[in-house]
């Protein structure tokens, strides 16, 4: 067999290890907005909707917490594709939140802002040129 016997769709999900279950929520939801999917106590897990990938939250001490992990442990930064922003607005936006921008990059096809959420993870905000920019 020469290839795979399947054909990869996209992203499903992405579980993070966060410090605060609270917090968390707060910063994909009302910040980045994110919708709470489902709860699992049990795992000690929230399942937030952003668009058409999860992104899993997971209690440090939770069920599936690894011994020993650092923070930030396997990934670097994740990215979420956004339909655009009014620079102006979305510095506002974010500035009212109490979110820093740490980094920024431009090129002629998309422009990204890196923030922190409350745990530490480096999140990176992707806006394809052409999308709903000032005029």
């Amino acid at each position: 067999m020469t290839t795979a016997p399947f054909r990869l769709l996209g992203l499903d999900h992405l579980l993070l290890h966060v410090r605060g279950m609270d917090e968390a929520e707060r910063f994909y939801c009302d910040v980045l907005g994110c919708s709470v999917m489902r709860r699992m106590p049990s795992r000690a897990m929230a399942e937030l909707s952003g668009g058409v990938v999860l992104v899993d939250t997971a209690d440090a001490n939770g069920a599936w917490a690894l011994e020993g992990a650092k923070p930030g442990r396997n990934v670097d930064h994740f990215a979420i594709l956004t339909d655009g922003w009014d620079d102006a607005e979305m510095r506002c936006w974010l500035e009212s939140r109490g979110v820093a921008i740490e980094e920024e990059r431009a090129d002629e096809e998309e422009a990204s802002l890196y923030v922190r959420d409350p745990s530490g993870n480096l999140v990176e905000l992707v806006r394809r040129e052409g999308r709903r920019q000032a005029p």
